[in-house]
């Protein structure tokens, strides 16, 4: 399927019409949006949105400079997505994944054309700002660096980690370049704490739901070489050690965050429960815990941001 046109398909009373350009151009909009995963790029504009009001100037936030960079933001990190699902086909087809490309609904040529559509945008919406645009092509870079030769640093633990960190740390710089102002005192621990949740936690529950794939593919991770067990075990102990660290910090730094270090101590007892009690839930338990930790922790730090 190329982006502008669908294959008919048969009935008992012959074959459907071709759906027009523009039906056939926003059908294959949808699927690129289903592929880079809208609850992931929930996630990425609120880590946006934190940087934002992190560095808002006098506590007011310039909507329109706002907007442009959480649109660039969205580009460049569904271009990332729509490439890593390009280049992980084969382990997601392994996976049993039933996203638009491991299923077919989505061509490779389509995705194609789409990751480089979105790539020129995110760009062109932040050449306005050099510090944005720094930011933005940090976050193309890291996207790359993970999916795509030669880095292809997915197919190890340690160098998935660092891009995951790399790319959460653009995005929350991307916020505070969007908002214009002096960040304030936590904002970098913040960025720092919620973007090692990314690289040290999510990172290695997201392998767990992945072996079969990510064996097949050739991959070197933590999961593959040692096993599901010490995967667990580096899991269960990275996530109460990053919410230990935000509550230090935010101790000494920025107290009025020790509310939404609280939260994020929950969602890391959680996550480090499920790995320790396998049986209490399938292989994507973890993940879909440090998903859910994600969510609740950044609602509770923009709430900090908003009324401190």
């Amino acid at each position: 399927m190329s982006p502008g046109s669908q294959a008919a398909s048969a009935t008992p009373d012959g074959p459907l019409p071709r759906l027009s350009p523009r039906v056939a151009a926003a059908r294959v909009a949808w699927l690129c949006l289903r592929e880079a995963r809208p609850v992931v790029q929930v996630v990425f504009l609120a880590r946006f949105t934190v940087g934002a009001l992190g560095a808002r100037p006098g506590g007011h936030l310039p909507l329109a400079q706002f907007a442009t960079g959480a649109l660039a933001s969205f580009c460049a990190t569904a271009a990332a997505y729509l490439l890593n699902g390009v280049m992980d086909l084969p382990e997601d087809r392994a996976n049993g994944s039933r996203r638009p490309l491991a299923s077919g609904a989505l061509s490779v040529r389509a995705a194609a054309w789409a990751i480089g559509v979105l790539t020129a945008a995110a760009l062109l919406l932040g050449v306005g700002d050099p510090g944005l645009l720094l930011c933005i092509g940090g976050m193309l870079f890291f996207g790359w660096a993970y999916s795509a030769p030669p880095l292809s640093a997915k197919r190890r633990s340690w160098s998935s980690s660092l891009s995951v960190i790399g790319v959460g740390l653009c995005t929350y710089g991307a916020g505070a370049q969007a908002a214009g102002g002096a960040p304030r005192p936590g904002f970098w621990l913040v960025a720092g704490v919620m973007s090692a949740w990314m690289g040290l936690v999510g990172a290695f529950a997201k392998d767990l739901g992945d072996i079969p794939g990510d064996r097949e593919g050739g991959r070197r991770t933590l999961a593959v070489v040692r096993g599901e067990r010490a995967a667990r075990t580096v899991t269960a102990v990275c996530a109460p050690a990053v919410a230990v660290a935000f509550a230090v910090g935010a101790a000494v730094w920025d107290p009025p965050l020790l509310g939404a270090a609280a939260v994020l101590a929950g969602g890391a007892g959680w996550v480090s429960w499920l790995c320790r009690h396998p049986a209490a839930g399938r292989e994507r338990a973890p993940y879909r815990a440090f998903m859910a930790g994600q969510y609740v922790t950044h609602l509770a730090i923009a709430a900090v941001l908003l009324l401190s």
